[in-house]
């Protein structure tokens, strides 16, 4: 039976946790979720109370028993921009069977934990869910589950991709069995270009218009415009750095495309740095787009549309965070 130890149990780590049941790592909401479970209300689902396998508050509490993991899986917020947290999962990362998974966003994020765990397998992970956590222990989730994930760095292993491929999809199908869509992508770094057509703009645009959600974006023309043209610089940016053409949301292969799928979208999408915005927690704009920017620049990319919201971005942050 694979083991597995869940870092950053919000919304999204809550429904994972909940369809593959882990020992989960909680800290702000340890209390909560200890007593009471989570609530999760899900479309898909339907309603219901988890209790996890195992509730912990630190990371040396999971392993305090001995217990070597087979895979750590981290869902917290990327923010290198406010340090390197790589190191809190090391207490479970001393084997080098343990599989690092990160279920984050943006480019570069594998970077701090290759370095530090250089004999351990690093599972690069993209998620495409909408879940938020209105109070703790509460979580709110629709329809979407997927994750798409892949080895990060395969050509440079010095451990057995074969049986670590093996073993990816060994939990992808415990996943599947509960209802979560999976998929295993041989170049994961494409698919995280993909996804950032729509995070680089949508995402960080709702935040420097002054906390504005899709709909109400695609409402000015002179928005939509800013988010056309960022998102030409990400496709123009992920082609040169993969060496492959970019599929973002259903398929899409133009920003045009992506614009209209969103629009079509039954209800308004709240970005998720919007809900930080408002939450007035730190930003993800470091992954998002810092990192993405100075890639563009490395492969002769010009982005200033990239270069002008990532300017505004950390001052918005600093305003609230003092």
């Amino acid at each position: 039976m694979t083991t597995s130890l869940l870092v950053g149990a919000g919304a999204l780590g809550s429904v994972y946790a909940w369809r593959l049941d882990v020992t989960v790592v909680c800290r702000s909401n340890y209390e909560d979720v200890k007593r009471d479970g989570f609530c999760i209300n899900s479309q898909i689902f339907g309603n219901s109370v988890y209790h996890p396998h195992r509730v912990v508050r630190t990371v040396n509490e999971a392993v305090a028993d001995g217990q070597v993991y087979d895979f750590v899986i981290v869902c917290t917020k990327a923010l290198p921009n406010r340090g390197d947290t790589s190191h809190i999962i090391a207490p479970a990362v001393q084997d080098p069977h343990t599989a690092v998974m990160l279920i984050q966003n943006g480019i570069g994020i594998e970077d701090p934990y290759a370095v530090r765990y250089p004999n351990n397998p690093i599972i690069s992970t993209i998620s495409y869910i909408d879940a938020n956590q209105p109070s703790s222990g509460t979580v709110r989730h629709g329809t979407l589950t997927l994750l798409d994930m892949g080895l990060f760095n395969p050509t440079a292993a010095n451990y057995d991709v074969k049986s670590v491929q093996s073993r990816v999809k060994e939990i992808c199908q415990a996943w599947t069995t509960s209802g979560v869509e999976t998929r295993i992508s041989d170049n994961i770094q494409v698919s995280r270009w993909s996804k950032l057509v729509w995070n680089a703009s949508f995402n960080t645009v709702s935040v420097v218009s002054g906390g504005n959600d899709t709909r109400q974006m695609l409402g000015s023309p002179e928005c939509t415009e800013l988010i056309r043209k960022m998102m030409v610089e990400v496709f123009k940016a992920g082609k040169a750095v993969t060496g492959s053409e970019l599929t973002s949301l259903n398929n899409q292969t133009t920003p045009e495309g992506v614009i209209e799928v969103t629009d079509r979208l039954p209800t308004s999408t709240i970005p998720s740095m919007l809900m930080d915005f408002r939450a007035k927690r730190p930003l993800e704009y470091a992954v998002i787009l810092r990192n993405p920017i100075e890639l563009a620049k490395k492969h002769g990319v010009e982005v200033p549309h990239l270069e002008t919201v990532y300017a505004l971005l950390p001052m918005i942050e600093k305003g609230y965070l003092k």
